[in-house]
């Protein structure tokens, strides 16, 4: 994967400052894709979108134990996100002195913590 492509700049955490922190060209075309006018919408749509997924396939042991190692490995150096996860932004990588690594924006962490009763 390009991670280049979509690189932030850690920062803020939550998922609005996540997506603001994109670069414009990937931000505009995600805007496009997803049918929506504004940042915001996009955001939202992300968060309704990733809710109704994870509480559909909540039961399943495999996806249990994908979330939990995603949480154990954020801002390490183990990349343990599946990429279609950082081109859905419920990921976002930045670079490191050394590595690349991730985080999960905090509305996406409280989601999986909730619905998965970590």
């Amino acid at each position: 994967m390009d991670y280049e492509k979509y690189l932030v700049k850690k920062g803020k955490l939550d998922l609005l400052s996540s997506l603001n922190g994109l670069n414009k060209e990937l931000l505009d075309k995600a805007l496009k894709d997803s049918g929506v006018d504004s940042v915001e919408e996009l955001k939202e749509g992300i968060l309704e979108e990733f809710e109704a997924t994870l509480d559909l396939s909540k039961d399943d042991m495999f996806t249990r134990m994908y979330f939990q190692r995603l949480l154990e490995h954020e801002n390490t150096a183990w990349m343990s996100a599946y990429s279609q996860d950082i081109e859905d932004f419920l990921v976002f990588v930045y670079e490191t002195e050394e590595h690349y690594s991730y985080y999960i924006p905090t509305e996406i962490k409280e989601i999986i913590m909730r619905v998965l009763e970590f």
